[in-house]
């Protein structure tokens, strides 16, 4: 899946349970809204895209901290910019040492209201088989439950711990492995892709999903 907004350095994200990829006006397809900037924008929606993760960076930046992942397909490289701790980008941190870093992947999100609560879902499926979870509560292999705290009289689910144990298994076990696994990649800037200032797209209000705690 190839993108035309080159400018913006081809960042996609995943809102209302879709890949949301920011384009120009006048795209054919593209849904125009007024965001919560109160900037006009113009998007396309997918269901899910296919591309072999090829880079991995963590953005610090005015509008909060978020993971930057590289993937490229046949044409381009494009990044899935995903907030640091949400239901998404968790899911897709725990299934990463279960997923093959030398081949594609399909990855499709999916939000539903279940019991009047939104449930959000990723999934990763390579060669036709859904990519399972690395970490799960039967097998935690380490990873350290989230936490209820007590916030301001108001109890709370925190995932600080948790979010440091994946980042430090990306950092430990993942990141060595996607050098070389993009014939292009060494004419590619990351650094630079990574750290452009680029508009924050929204994220679903799930921070984190309701339905995964308390692990």
């Amino acid at each position: 899946m190839g993108f035309e907004n080159k400018d913006d350095g081809n960042y996609i994200t995943i809102l209302g349970g879709k890949f949301c990829q920011r384009v120009n006006e006048g795209t054919e397809g593209a849904v125009t809204r007024i965001n919560k900037l109160g900037k006009t924008v113009h998007e396309i929606f997918h269901d899910s895209f296919t591309g072999k993760l090829i880079d991995i960076k963590i953005k610090e930046g005015e509008y909060g901290k978020t993971w930057n992942f590289s993937f490229q397909d046949e044409k381009d490289v494009y990044i899935l910019q995903l907030s640091y701790s949400n239901s998404f980008s968790t899911a897709f941190l725990k299934m990463l040492p279960n997923i093959d870093l030398t081949q594609e992947m399909k990855v499709s999100p999916s939000v539903k209201e279940v019991d009047g609560k939104n449930k959000s879902s990723l999934f990763i499926n390579q060669n036709g088989v859904a990519v399972k979870h690395a970490y799960t509560m039967a097998e935690p292999k380490g990873m350290p439950d989230m936490e209820q705290l007590t916030v301001k009289g108001e109890k709370i689910w925190d995932d600080t711990k948790r979010m440091i144990f994946l980042e430090a298994m990306v950092e430990k076990d993942i990141k060595h492995k996607l050098s070389g696994t993009s014939k292009s990649r060494a004419d590619v800037d990351f650094d630079s892709i990574n750290n452009q200032k680029v508009e924050p797209m929204e994220y679903p209000a799930d921070e984190i999903n309701p339905d995964d705690v308390p692990f």
